[in-house]
């Protein structure tokens, strides 16, 4: 039984890398083209299984009935992800993005999500759910289909399973919509953008403010990119920033930030699972993050061992030795 089960999509990457991202009407050549498998849902499983190992991850998802999507499968058993409660869908074409990075690793992305966005409460019913999470550890969920955000979070308080949740292209849906189903989140992961366009503000200390209790999650994340994270605790106040692992000084240089965010939050999960503080989950969150921009691919995320041996490396930079908190409220 998986001690993580992962909610969320499962593409096919094709990332085209330029020297510089285009500004409307503009064409740009391509240095290099790459087509990996990626998807928010299936990278951050891939992140957590090198944590936690095989078999310790499942994956929710929907493929369509294609060759990619046995190409996918294919893929993620090799990972170790358990891809049982994987469905394939008639009618549906697999899921595909659309990616271009400039040479400052830099990306905009767009997505077709086929198969991924017809996945509904159907296809999983509530006993199959209970299976799924007697078990479970920490649930995670990357943008579903609502319907299937609110089914899963009903599931996991049932089972007291906590739960991650980064809304990715929900939050256009609005805060009034997301916010009754955010009482039940253990950690809200926003980036700047999406926090801006749910809040109308970035500013950590505002949304405090303006987000008021009822409704509130345990907790947000805040990711900015380079800057690192905020972990904001919407009942006391407190903002702590989530150093950014020091690239430059470990000799390493930025090569791509498409799936950091994935990776991110597949090691938040995996240290949650194993019972970590959140602020050291929190810190290896961060510098799998890192390590990952460090590479042209889509989907990537260290092993245990590769991280661990990372944070030593890390240390006499000061990364991680000391974790800043204020009270902004």
């Amino acid at each position: 039984m998986a001690t993580v089960l992962v909610c969320g999509a499962i593409n096919w990457d094709t990332t085209c890398f330029v020297h510089h991202l285009p500004v409307p009407g503009e064409e740009v050549l391509c240095d290099s083209v790459s087509e990996v498998s990626g998807g928010t849902g299936a990278n951050t499983a891939v992140a957590a299984a090198r944590i936690l190992g095989t078999g310790t991850v499942g994956l929710l998802g929907a493929l369509g009935r294609d060759r990619t999507a046995r190409r996918q499968i294919a893929i993620l058993h090799s990972e170790g992800v358990d891809t049982g409660t994987v469905v394939q869908l008639r009618n549906h074409s697999s899921g595909h993005a659309y990616i271009l990075v400039d040479r400052s690793g830099q990306n905009v992305i767009a997505s077709d999500l086929g198969a991924n966005m017809a996945l509904g409460v159907r296809h999983v019913s509530a006993p199959k759910l209970s299976a799924l999470l007697r078990e479970c550890r920490c649930a995670v969920l990357t943008d579903p289909p609502l319907q299937i955000a609110r089914a899963l979070l009903s599931a996991a308080v049932t089972h007291r399973i906590p739960v991650l949740w980064d809304p990715g292209v929900l939050v256009g849906h609005g805060w009034d919509t997301l916010a009754p189903l955010t009482s039940n989140v253990d950690s809200l992961i926003l980036n700047e953008a999406e926090a801006e366009q749910l809040f109308g503000l970035s500013d950590p200390a505002k949304i405090l403010r303006n987000i008021g209790l009822k409704g509130a999650p345990a907790f947000m994340i805040l990711k900015q990119g380079e800057r690192g994270s905020l972990l904001l605790d919407p009942f006391s106040g407190v903002v702590t920033h989530i150093p950014p692992l020091p690239l430059t000084k470990l000799g390493l240089s930025l090569a791509s930030t498409v799936g950091c965010g994935d990776v991110f939050l597949g090691t938040y999960s995996a240290y949650l699972s194993l019972g970590w503080e959140r602020s050291d989950a929190l810190i290896r969150a961060s510098a799998s993050a890192g390590l990952n921009a460090t590479k042209p691919e889509t989907r990537g995320g260290p092993t245990r061992l590769e991280l661990e041996s990372a944070l030593r490396q890390a240390k006499p930079f000061g990364f991680a030795n000391t974790l800043h908190a204020g009270a902004t409220l």
